[in-house]
């Protein structure tokens, strides 16, 4: 069983890994960044010990901010000249990911409700 700071660990770097495919790939984040959080938040959720599923929860929209910021800085060229370029093409970025963070989070949310369910039950 993974401690929260783990599970924090375990879901940044397989979002990192998917926003390093993207970023190198697909010019920016994309439709792999946002499989790996999903993914990264579901191993998290599932390894943590079940009295701290809680803390997962913020967790993956936190996670795809600041992966999609990487993914965009080193990936995404265009329009980021200047401070009102770079403003709007990180509010791109973010928006882009909205289904994505949702997802994670809402299976995250279910997953934690079933462990916290069945483990009371034992």
């Amino acid at each position: 069983m993974l401690t929260p700071l783990g599970a924090g660990a375990l879901l940044a770097g397989v979002t990192l890994a998917g926003a390093l495919v993207d970023a190198f790939g697909n010019h920016g984040p994309g439709l792999v960044l946002g499989i790996c959080l999903v993914a990264g938040s579901l191993l998290a959720v599932a390894l943590v010990h079940a009295r701290h599923v809680r803390l997962v929860l913020p967790m993956p929209p936190l996670a795809y901010a600041v992966a999609a910021a990487f993914a965009g800085l080193v990936g995404d060229s265009g329009g980021t000249g200047g401070t009102v370029g770079l403003a709007t093409s990180a509010s791109r970025w973010l928006s882009s990911g909205f289904v994505a963070m949702a997802t994670a989070t809402l299976l995250v949310a279910a997953v934690a409700v079933v462990r916290a369910t069945t483990t009371r039950a034992r």
